[in-house]
């Protein structure tokens, strides 16, 4: 029961900090199993109280910002490192993928994932906090030499769907 109270506990005390920045956000559940190295990822970070997050990011069209994520397409997306706040992390996250700065408008989501090892069924379920912000940048200020791993789509693309 280590693993999972502790996790458990990391993920209500950092909803309880997006509560006092953002206000109410609504909040999913979710549980599912992974590869035996996959699980310990979710351990080490869960230890280091890494919370996963990704950006809605949209221009004044609309459209939603993708990036190449090795052949796939989807919404900027990383974790938070050491002692950064998801906000700030998500911040980072797309000036990393678009070379621009941006504004962090909301907390659209947060998803607790219960993670389970596949290949233990008897190992503790290890919980991760995952949270998609709103965030707005100036399409125009977008560097030139990032086209290539970057596109604009239409916000009913699966991509974005899934995550709002």
């Amino acid at each position: 029961m280590e693993i999972a109270e502790r996790s458990r506990a990391r993920v209500q005390e950092r909803l309880a900090r997006l509560e006092q920045e953002f206000g109410s956000t609504p909040v999913d559940q979710t549980t599912f199993s992974v590869g035996a190295e996959a699980y310990q990822r979710a351990v080490e970070r869960s230890r280091e109280g890494q919370v996963d997050v990704h950006a809605f990011v949209h221009n004044e069209s609309g459209d939603v910002l993708l990036s190449d994520d090795d052949g796939s397409w989807e919404v900027p997306q990383g974790q938070t490192q050491g002692a950064e706040r998801p906000a700030t992390a998500v911040e980072r996250v797309v000036t990393e993928t678009a070379g621009v700065a941006c504004t962090v408008r909301d907390a659209v989501r947060a998803t607790i994932c219960g993670v389970r090892n596949e290949a233990d069924p008897d190992t503790e379920t290890v919980y991760r906090l995952s949270l998609v912000f709103d965030v707005e940048i100036d399409s125009a200020a977008l560097d030139d030499g990032e086209a290539a791993s970057i596109r604009w789509d239409d916000p009913g693309d699966v991509a974005v769907a899934e995550l709002v």
